[in-house]
């Protein structure tokens, strides 16, 4: 797919109308999942910078284009995480594509950072839907006599450890009422591709910020948030 940049252009200058300018700048900066913030500044005939006030909604459609532009050539030599588009108040542009390496780590740190977040929600959605197509889970009768499943755990520790082999071990313990129990169940592909890759990211591109690791625990109170 190519990118229709004509019609990103036109929606640009026929939309944004503001002030008088002697140019538009408008910036995507994207995320390596996909996700972007949208920027436009206009610059006067003085060389003062306007922000706009507008919302971009009214041409997301043409907007997205770029967004689409990025997902299909993320995995080839036209990627990009930064995109910028010059305009003169007669349509005249340039556009730039680049890769901002810089950028790319910030990106990698900051998911890196909650990437604990994600395994614990993660792994309370596969206990749930393991539990409950194993009956493992208890049961009731709401006041619609509808049936309703209850929390079979209280608190849970989840350790995860990469060997040198780089394959995943783990263990699963739950605690309900003060008793222990180990829960032998599979792991999703995904969810373990995703520990190797954040083992494999933090040891070495997020080397000089992140200390060496193998081995990951997550005591998790069966809540959104993990207390540890």
């Amino acid at each position: 797919m190519n990118l229709n940049i004509e019609a990103l252009v036109n929606a640009i200058h026929n939309y944004y109308d503001e002030c008088e300018y002697e140019k538009i700048i408008v910036e995507y900066q994207f995320t390596e999942s996909g996700s972007y913030k949208f920027f436009v500044k206009y610059i006067t005939d003085s060389g003062e910078v306007v922000s706009t006030n507008k919302s971009p909604r009214p041409i997301d459609d043409e907007i997205e284009l770029v967004s689409q532009y990025f997902d299909n050539t993320i995995n080839t030599r036209q990627k990009f995480n930064k995109f910028l588009i010059e305009m003169d108040r007669y349509k005249n542009f340039s556009e730039t594509y680049y890769w901002d390496k810089s950028k790319e780590k910030d990106d990698l740190l900051a998911g890196a950072e909650v990437f604990f977040q994600w395994t614990n929600d993660r792994m309370m959605s596969m206990i749930f839907e393991f539990e409950q197509e194993n009956n493992l889970l208890p049961t009731r009768y709401d006041n619609d006599g509808d049936l309703e499943y209850l929390s079979s755990w209280d608190n849970g520790i989840f350790s995860f450890h990469i060997n040198e082999k780089n394959e995943l071990e783990y263990k699963i313990i739950l605690t309900q009422d003060g008793t222990e129990r180990l829960l032998e169940m599979p792991l999703k592909d995904y969810f373990v591709e995703g520990i190797l890759e954040h083992h494999k990211t933090t040891n070495t591109i997020l080397s000089n910020e992140w200390k060496p690791w193998n081995t990951l625990i997550i005591n998790s109170p069966h809540t959104g948030i993990p207390y540890d």
